[in-house]
């Protein structure tokens, strides 16, 4: 049975009937806040989206590293995320170098879990329904 203690908004059995209606992490429970500090946090979901809508995306690799570079369609700016892959415990996922795995800090409504942008070497998804104690990177971003 999982017993969440928070960032739960559905009540069902196995939750122990539990609910804080939560939909975005705290900035106390934001990885990029915990380990960069000042305004640093996570991106939300939109956030995320709205780069996927509004970049340019190009499969390349840097310093022999495959990912996508987002260049924006409005000021040419330019971030690289590299396929970074994921982690589930001691498991390493498709350590191909073709993947990659970037959490958001939007929770999904009615589960246990979060939004995030992932991609493999032809497509950039973004979307839910990954367990939050998937091993995701994080890219910080600074408002």
């Amino acid at each position: 049975i999982e017993t969440l203690t928070k960032y739960c908004n559905n009540s069902y059995n196995g939750y122990n009937g539990f609910t804080d209606n939560k939909t975005t992490l705290d900035l106390s429970d934001d990885a990029a806040r915990a380990n960069w500090g000042g305004a640093w946090r996570m991106p939300t979901y939109a956030e995320l989206d709205e780069l996927r809508n509004n970049c340019t995306l190009t499969y390349t690799a840097q310093n022999g590293v495959n990912g996508y570079k987002l260049t924006s369609k409005t000021n040419g700016n330019s971030i690289f995320l590299p396929a970074a892959d994921s982690r589930i415990g001691s498991s390493v996922g498709g350590v191909s170098n073709n993947y990659g795995y970037y959490w958001s800090s939007s929770l999904k409504g009615s589960s246990n879990s979060a939004y995030g942008l992932y991609f493999s070497s032809g497509t950039v998804y973004r979307g839910g329904n990954f367990d939050r104690y998937f091993g995701f990177t994080v890219r910080a971003v600074c408002p």
